[in-house]
């Protein structure tokens, strides 16, 4: 019998609703916690309701695929087979996505910034959907798809180059000459940048840069003052996250730095 009740209370605490219980004890009781912890507890409801919302998933995601596939049939000259190979690309696209998440929440193990990192993968994405579109058309309709594409991706790189020029504007006050040089790093270093990109008025190398190649140019770019206020910032910007945890007595998860975003 000892036995017996000691393999049920082993039982009772790994289920997901006795680690419920304990992560409610320690918020009451003012003991820190972390995200991990509140996934963990929330993972058992998680698996329980998943099956409802992948079919949610799967209606909303038709519904789209439906509208994108429409809409390039009425600008394309796209055969039935053709719209069918689409529609079967949006869905194992979906459906990766969709195991990605499963994985994570299946997972005793997994933590909070995986599931972030797995939710971001987003099926919409069309990398590959532009070289599918290519491989279909031809002459005229070709050009037109890839300028369309184009000017998309120019308008996406030189929107962020000036929201991120100004923000460091905002911290450090650029010179006129500064804001020319820097508006062309912003744009290399954009997760949408191309080398056949060319934002307007851009002028200069055209390799991409990725945020530790794009932060050395910016620091190359700047004066010693205006780097001692971008450190002072980005210093600021750490202690107030960490005051921010403190304060609402939560542990960040673990890995947390991967989701940490850009300063700019």
């Amino acid at each position: 019998e000892a036995r017996a009740l000691k393999a049920y209370v082993e039982r009772a605490e790994g289920s997901g609703s006795a680690k419920f219980r304990r992560l409610a004890r320690d918020l009451k009781d003012g003991k820190e916690v972390s995200f991990d912890d509140i996934l963990g507890s929330a993972k058992p409801w998680m698996r329980q309701v998943a099956p409802v919302m992948d079919r949610i998933r799967k209606v909303n995601e038709a519904k789209w695929v439906d509208a994108r596939v429409s809409e390039w049939t009425r600008n394309y000259t796209l055969t039935a087979a053709q719209r069918n190979e689409l529609r079967g690309h949006f869905k194992k696209r979906s459906e990766e996505n969709a195991e990605k998440i499963n994985e994570v929440i299946n997972s005793d193990q997994s933590g909070f910034v995986e599931f972030v990192q797995a939710t971001e993968n987003d099926w919409r994405d069309f990398e590959e959907t532009n070289n599918l579109m290519e491989g279909f058309l031809e002459g005229e309709e070709l050009e037109q798809f890839q300028e369309e594409r184009l000017a998309q991706r120019v308008e996406a790189v030189q929107e962020e180059a000036d929201r991120k020029l100004g923000r460091l504007d905002e911290i450090v006050t650029l010179s006129d000459e500064q804001q020319a040089e820097l508006f062309r790093v912003m744009a290399r270093g954009s997760e949408d940048y191309r080398p056949e990109v060319n934002p307007q008025d851009y002028r200069g190398a055209t390799s991409p840069l990725d945020r530790m190649a794009r932060d050395a140019a910016i620091n190359s770019a700047l004066t010693p003052v205006q780097r001692k206020s971008l450190d002072e910032y980005r210093e600021n910007q750490l202690r107030e996250v960490a005051e921010q945890w403190d304060r609402y007595q939560l542990a960040p998860p673990k890995d947390f730095d991967l989701l940490e975003g850009d300063i700019f």
